[in-house]
């Protein structure tokens, strides 16, 4: 298993785990505000989830892009602040993509 899918995994387990208490009320201290509130915090970490896959997928589409770079591009246009940062994601990329390979 990839460390994406561990650390989502491990998201929706806490949130699950989370549900499970406010649902099952043993001790009578949830209310159904909290119900709607744990149900709310669900959809919050699902949508999370799937953007920051949509993130990594797309910085790993930058990173296998031929020269000229987008880094290359945007220091030449005068954004060397951002092709910094970029570079920086691109290697957080790469990172990530070797830790799955392992």
């Amino acid at each position: 298993m990839d460390a994406f899918a561990t650390l989502t995994n491990a998201a929706r387990e806490f949130i699950a785990a989370a549900m499970e208490r406010v649902e099952q009320n043993a001790f009578g201290d949830y209310t159904p505000e909290d119900r709607a509130s744990v149900r709310r915090e669900a959809a919050a970490i699902e949508t999370e989830i799937g953007q920051l896959g949509k993130l990594l997928d797309a910085v790993q589409t930058i990173a296998g892009m031929c020269a000229p770079g987008i880094a290359q591009i945007l220091r030449r246009r005068g954004f060397a602040y951002e092709a910094d940062h970029l570079d920086r994601l691109v290697r957080l990329a790469d990172e990530i993509t070797k830790n799955q390979e392992k």
